[in-house]
């Protein structure tokens, strides 16, 4: 069903979604949904959101998804002499960065910055993307059009200047 909801938007590559299985603990089925976007197009976090509201996952269902974990081209920038955004090139969207507290990959890229390095793609995680679908759908209403989102970095691509 999410599958589906993801491969119906129009910047993804209908291809591409794939719904890898894991091994199941207890009753329910676990699974990883990944997919890419079309050449050329970036996902709409406010459109993948909706697309899986339109769904019955917005009703009743004990689906859950436990991260939104995405990888984006662009470039960062610093703010206030601190805190690093990333903006989307694609669509503009923009991240506040912020630590995950497992890889500490936030903390390289800093370092990497230092050092002149041009940070070309970040990936991470999308607070709040943890949960039963319903619970979750309704917690993102709103929030998902946002034009700025923080980004929990769990990797990065890094290139000399």
């Amino acid at each position: 069903m999410a599958r589906d909801a993801i491969a119906r938007l129009y910047d993804v590559d209908a291809n591409s979604v794939r719904l890898e299985k894991l091994e199941s603990k207890g009753q329910y089925q676990h699974g990883i949904i990944r997919f890419r976007a079309k050449a050329d197009k970036s996902i709409a976090l406010d459109l993948l959101h909706e697309s899986i509201t339109a769904t019955r996952l917005s009703g009743g269902t004990n689906m859950r998804v436990d991260y939104l974990e995405i990888t984006a081209r662009g470039q960062v920038s610093v703010r206030d002499k601190k805190e690093l955004l990333f903006k989307v090139a694609a669509t503009g969207q923009t991240f506040v960065l912020a630590e995950d507290a497992e890889t500490k990959a936030l903390s390289r890229l800093r370092a990497q910055l230092e050092k002149g390095a041009n940070i070309t793609s970040v990936t991470g995680r999308v607070p709040g993307w943890a949960g039963r679908f319903p619970d979750v759908l309704k917690a993102l209403a709103g929030n998902a059009a946002k034009q700025t989102l923080t980004l929990l970095v769990t990797n990065f691509e890094a290139s000399s200047k």
